[in-house]
């Protein structure tokens, strides 16, 4: 039988040319070999699986090439061809998750002292740097101090943080980003080609969103799913090998929760448990496709970045009919709180309650219209907004032609000319909408505190944090500006305590020390 490598391993990169995502530091480390500014360590940290080794050792094939040809490795020479084996002596990689003591730390600073056998420069590449011990920090401080010009150190990490700053201000610092899911699929497909295997579109949207912007656990899966399906790849073999629920299953257990059919949502759920899925695999399902439903939403359309068919984007078009996309944020926001529930005690019952929820979210629209109109009923009768107004179609005479009223008789209220062609919602939380757009800081206290409308004049309770608002005589004239201008009216404007409680004045506080103090 003979040896088989994994995917990961044959598309490792084996130039800066080849390695994909990473183009600003790709050009900066080229740049420093072909002016000759290598310096003597250097610090790569990012997410795994996103080339932080693969250019680690790139690095050390650069810089003991015997043919470099701008910057790159030739790639055929002994050192290249050495390193790419994994056989050239002058290149040492550690791991530091099983080397983290001091000793280690002290063998290898005896190595440095040493010049290269078979090339120009000695290259320690240190893997998971962050999991050395303090003391084996501390033995590496020394090295970096003071290094010998023969040796590069290229210190690996996904957590940075976790790096003391006396290392990190001693290496050039390079943060690998997340690949692009653009890219990884292209990526993918290149490797079917040249593999000869048939595949279906749809699969690498699948496997991009497992592997989370890493190549390697992208091609590490797409490995997994050929061993599984052969030649051909399928939809229904991705979803078998990676253990995700089929998207047409979350498409109908949202679309119950939307058209108002909470009990077909929860059935099809516990279809898809029957079936062996786990409730968090429906949870993350759940999580990606309301994601790409806000998204089309806000864009109208399929959004640049979302890998979807165009079957599906007219799926998720037709069902955000007649919803905003705040209200599938909410929906969103409120999965998203919930993760800790699913993977708690009860999943299955937890899964239940957030659809369930979900559903009652999406009735908010609703309520909302109905909690509208009845404020605005209530806010009419309370203003006295059911006044006589002139009728659209009436026309009055001039002042000049008006006949005198007899003396004595009561005076008759002229109609009120309304403010704009357009209907304006006389509320308070129209009116604290319309004090956005004039004094921000003051109506993002009144949209916290108790605000209602009574007779002729805005009735605030204030609470403590805010009962300044009710001393400042600028800020109050200011309001009592503002509403006579939104309502058509001069408005008074009275502040209340809160029932139960006082705010305590500096003559309460005289009083108390005067209580105290006396003799």
């Amino acid at each position: 039988m003979s040896n088989y490598t994994v995917i990961a391993r044959r598309w490792r990169p084996k130039r800066f040319d080849e390695v994909i995502g990473q183009p600003h530091i790709v050009t900066t480390i080229r740049n420093s070999m072909r002016y000759n500014r290598v310096a003597h360590a250097y610090l790569f940290s990012g997410p795994r699986g996103v080339g932080k080794t693969s250019i680690a050792r790139i690095l050390a094939k650069a810089v003991n090439c015997t043919q470099p040809n701008d910057g790159e490795p030739c790639g055929v020479c002994t050192c290249c061809t050495s390193v790419d084996a994994g056989k050239f002596v002058d290149v040492m990689e550690i791991d530091a998750a099983t080397n983290t003591g001091i000793d280690d730390i002290r063998e290898l600073r005896e190595t440095v002292r040493y010049l290269p056998m078979e090339g120009r420069y000695k290259v320690y590449i240190i893997d998971e740097a962050h999991r050395l011990s303090a003391n084996a920090f501390d033995g590496l401080l020394k090295t970096l101090e003071e290094p010998a010009r023969h040796n590069i150190f290229v210190l690996a990490t996904t957590e940075p943080d976790k790096m003391p700053h006396t290392i990190l201000s001693r290496c050039q610092h390079f943060a690998f980003r997340r690949i692009k899911e653009s890219e990884i699929i292209e990526q993918l497909k290149k490797v079917c080609d040249h593999e000869g295997v048939q595949y279906d579109d749809a699969i690498f949207s699948y496997i991009v969103r497992e592997a989370d912007g890493s190549m390697r656990d992208a091609e590490s899966l797409l490995d997994q799913i050929i061993a599984y399906s052969g030649k051909s790849i399928s939809e229904k073999d991705v979803i078998d090998v990676i253990g995700v629920v089929e998207r047409d299953t979350i498409y109908r257990i949202v679309q119950a929760v939307v058209n108002d059919e909470p009990q077909t949502g929860l059935e099809l759920a516990e279809q898809a448990l029957e079936q062996g899925y786990d409730a968090y695999q429906l949870y993350k399902g759940l999580i990606t496709f309301l994601r790409e439903m806000l998204l089309t939403k806000i864009w109208e359309g399929k959004p640049p970045f979302v890998f979807t068919d165009e079957e599906e984007s007219e799926r998720i078009l037709s069902l955000m009919k007649g919803l905003e996309y705040y209200e599938v944020q909410n929906m969103l926001n409120h999965a998203l709180r919930s993760e800790d529930l699913i993977r708690g005690v009860f999943p299955r019952i937890s899964l239940e309650v957030l659809l369930i929820n979900l559903y009652n979210l999406s009735r908010l629209h609703d309520v909302e219209a109905m909690i509208g109109s009845s404020h605005s009923a209530r806010t009419s009768a309370v203003t006295g907004s059911a006044e006589i107004e002139a009728a659209p179609n009436s026309v009055q005479a001039p002042k000049s032609q008006r006949r005198p009223e007899p003396e004595g008789a009561p005076r008759r209220e002229e109609p009120r000319k309304p403010q704009s062609s357009s209907p304006k919602d006389l509320s308070i939380k129209g009116f604290v909408e319309y004090l956005k757009t004039q004094r921000p800081f003051v109506a993002g206290i009144l949209e916290s505190l108790d605000v209602r409308i009574e007779g002729d004049g805005i009735a605030v309770t204030l609470d403590r944090k805010d009962s300044f608002i009710g001393k400042d005589n600028s800020t109050i004239e200011e309001v009592r500006k503002y509403a006579a201008e939104f309502f058509g009216r001069p408005m008074t404007l009275q502040f209340h305590e809160p029932l139960g409680e006082r705010e305590d004045g500096i003559e309460d506080y005289v009083k108390e020390a005067e209580s105290l103090f006396k003799m």
